[in-house]
């Protein structure tokens, strides 16, 4: 029985990655679950494991980023990939094991079925070391755009994405609150920046807003449910968004234990 780790920063993808193993593939086991690249470490030096199940893009460090900082791993890796263009051409071309999300069951059980074919040939892993030691060596480990390319009359305005504290729709338009208080009317919809942004930084509290986890100050349960800023602005959040703020902020966040 091959023993396997998860490390994603959502608990959905942990959770329905986890069901998957245990339902709908054999001769794996999952050993265990954790959310980021410290945790993961912390985890892997204190346990041993044959497949490692990693996402890529995680808040602070990325998949890539806990690869490179671990001496000479022993196991299987399988990148499980919804993000990053670049990330995703690197990987195919060094033919080492991926899975796009959302995961398909087929698409999980075939990797796997690639995984144990390694694990019965002694070249066959040398090799599958190899091809990821030469995929750390030339992926782009700052997978996200610094700059995003904003259309203005006359021309384009670029500007870094870390000074974009949340973002307004305004019918087909969109309001870009910047850090430094200053406002930016874009004829791009919230969607289109939705799907453009990272959604690991920039969230969708409502059907209307998006914010930067970064710059938010405060999140209150009263008049229906508001997140505070940085620069003064507050902006109601929708029930069901709610849990995916909070997911975002906790993973940004010191918090204490319940007790």
């Amino acid at each position: 029985m091959l023993k396997a780790l998860l490390v994603d920063d959502e608990q959905n993808n942990l959770d329905n990655l986890e069901f998957m193993l245990m339902h709908d593939c054999e001769g794996v086991s999952v050993a265990g679950k954790v959310h980021n690249a410290d945790e993961a470490r912390d985890w892997l030096s204190r346990h041993s494991v044959d497949i490692l199940f990693l996402d890529i893009n995680m808040p602070g460090e990325t998949g890539f980023d806990l690869l490179k900082s671990l001496h000479q791993p022993n196991f299987k890796v399988i990148f499980v990939t919804a993000y990053s263009e670049y990330s995703l051409q690197a990987i195919k071309a060094s033919a080492v094991d991926y899975i796009l999300k959302p995961v398909k069951i087929e698409d999980l059980q075939f990797a796997l079925e690639r995984v144990k074919k390694m694990f019965t040939s002694t070249l066959a892993i040398e090799q599958s070391q190899q091809l990821l030691h030469q995929l750390l060596q030339t992926a782009n480990y700052n997978t996200l755009p610094k700059k995003i390319a904003l259309p203005q009359l006359g021309g384009i305005n670029y500007v870094d994405v870390e000074d974009i504290a949340s973002l307004e729709a305004d019918g087909n338009y969109t309001i870009i609150h910047k850090v430094d208080m200053q406002k930016m009317v874009i004829s791009k919809s919230l969607k289109e920046f939705d799907d453009l942004l990272d959604t690991h930084i920039f969230v969708r509290i409502h059907k209307s807003y998006i914010v930067n986890i970064h710059y938010v100050k405060e999140y209150s349960t009263l008049d229906g449910g508001m997140v505070k800023m940085r620069d003064g602005n507050e902006w109601s959040i929708s029930r069901r968004q709610a849990d995916l703020f909070l997911e975002r902020m906790n993973h940004h966040s010191l918090s204490f234990k319940k007790h």
